[in-house]
């Protein structure tokens, strides 16, 4: 298995199901049109053409007033992050810990853009409370005046990648 951007012509995206309707239509149907207008990047977990998992990425901010006050940094108005859009298993694979590795890969791909551009952090928006629990998990915040839209500075994702790399060992 390896990681690596969608490639519509190489991936069966016609087969893949996490069980969620709406992220099965994404992957199938709105994908490649996302990445062909350069809305978002998605990023795949396969294993040869089948698609084990996927994620999607894009620019994003959020209100100043929205996040916790100790992540509040500066003057501006809206705060600079990258926005977890969608994160899928497929059925087959939920349970052996891809999803764990798909966030990490997040988080890798989101270090790598903070080297190279201003951003504080992920922020997610978390289908449902399962969802937001799992997120929470990695030590994403709840962000106020929104329905579960959590967040995650570069520093707290600094160290959940630390961890990741020192168990990988």
């Amino acid at each position: 298995m390896e990681f690596g951007p969608l490639d519509p012509k190489t991936h069966d995206r016609g087969d893949f199901d996490c069980g969620v309707d709406a992220l099965n239509r994404y992957i199938r149907q709105f994908a490649n049109q996302d990445l062909k207008r350069g809305l978002t990047r998605v990023h795949v977990l396969a294993n040869g053409p089948r698609i084990v998992g996927y994620y999607s990425i894009s620019a994003h901010s959020v209100p100043r007033d929205h996040l916790p006050d100790d992540i509040k940094l500066g003057p501006y108005e809206d705060i600079p992050f990258l926005l977890l859009g969608r994160l899928a298993v497929d059925r087959r694979w939920q349970g052996q810990g891809y999803g764990d590795a798909l966030i990490v890969h997040a988080f890798t791909t989101t270090r790598a853009a903070a080297a190279q551009i201003g951003i504080l952090g992920m922020i997610v928006d978390a289908k449902d409370e399962k969802a937001a629990a799992f997120y929470e998990g990695f030590g994403f915040r709840r962000l106020a005046g929104t329905q579960n839209r959590l967040a995650l500075p570069i520093s707290a994702m600094d160290s959940v990648l630390a961890d990741a790399f020192r168990s990988s060992e």
